[in-house]
């Protein structure tokens, strides 16, 4: 089992290096993750145009794994409810892969092929600060499966 966190991103901070190298570490002391980025080099013409960048993202995503997107239309969980779909997605596929999409969001494409939509928020976040709550979610949610005092509930 291994997960993957895709971003279409052009920036690169590093408090957002920081961040996910902390919790990656945690991670790994159970599964593999991995974070792609995928800068993005398209001319914008109209809203969500970044076409190469998504087929490039889809191009990674190998058989039976789960497509996670994050779109602002997406379910909202709990973190109680988000481990128990990761932990169903763990027993059900041979990857997770999570995309974060660029400036104007996911593609329609995205959002077809993805297995699942989710929202970290009702708020809207940079890409950068959506991964790092989105790591930390995955680090708390692998937690809650293993009764680690990390959660507090």
């Amino acid at each position: 089992m291994k997960i993957y966190i895709i971003a279409i991103c052009n920036k690169n901070e590093e408090y957002e290096k920081l961040l996910t190298e902390k919790y990656k570490k945690l991670i790994e002391k159970i599964y593999k993750i991995e974070f792609i980025n995928i800068n993005f080099k398209t001319i914008k013409a109209e809203k969500n145009i970044y076409k190469k960048e998504y087929e490039k993202a889809l191009s990674l995503i190998k058989h039976n794994s789960i497509l996670v997107a994050l779109d602002e239309k997406g379910t909202n969980f709990s973190s109680h409810e988000f481990s128990n779909k990761m932990k169903n997605w763990i027993e059900n596929s041979s990857n997770i892969y999570f995309i974060i999409g660029g400036p104007d969001g996911i593609s329609d494409e995205i959002r077809k092929k993805a297995n699942y939509l989710i929202s970290l928020s009702n708020l809207t976040f940079p890409h950068q600060l959506a991964k790092v709550i989105l790591v930390e979610q995955v680090y708390r949610s692998i937690c809650i499966m293993n009764s680690h005092p990390y959660h507090r509930s």
